[in-house]
Formats: structure tokens, sequence, C-alpha cells
């Protein structure tokens, strides 16, 4: 049989644990663009949204032409 303190501490741990999920789950997210391409990143480190977003774009570019990040947030 539960406890009405056991119950209080369990959803109080419950809480915390979706409080700190929801902390980590934030991410930031980049576009890159050149003159006929395009790529986005999404992480949750803002370096390795930029680098995944120039490296997509990179991949759809042709040679000879610049990728560059567009919008981060």
């Amino acid at each position: 049989m539960i406890t009405t303190r056991r119950l209080a501490l369990l959803s109080g741990l419950a809480a915390l644990a979706l409080a700190a999920s929801s902390v980590t789950a934030s991410a930031a997210y980049c576009t890159a663009h050149s003159r006929s391409a395009y790529g986005w990143g999404s992480s949750s480190s803002l370096a390795q949204a930029k680098r995944i977003a120039l490296a997509q774009c990179a991949v759809r570019t042709p040679r000879g032409q610049w990728c560059r990040i567009r919008t981060c947030r």
C-alpha cells in the first residue's frame, strides 16, 4: 500500500524529471543557403546545428558556390 508521503515523493520526483527533460530538449535550429541550395540543422548545441546545416547545404551545392549560415535560433 502506497502511503501519502511516498506518493508525494514519487510525484515530486516525476515533476523534477519532467522539468529537467524539457530543459535539455531545447534545441538550436539553423539554416544555411547558397545561390542554388539550402540545408538545415538542429541540435542541443548551437555550434553543432551550424555544422549540420552547412554540411547539408554543401552536399546539395554545385562546385564553386559557397554556403553561408542564414538564420539560427
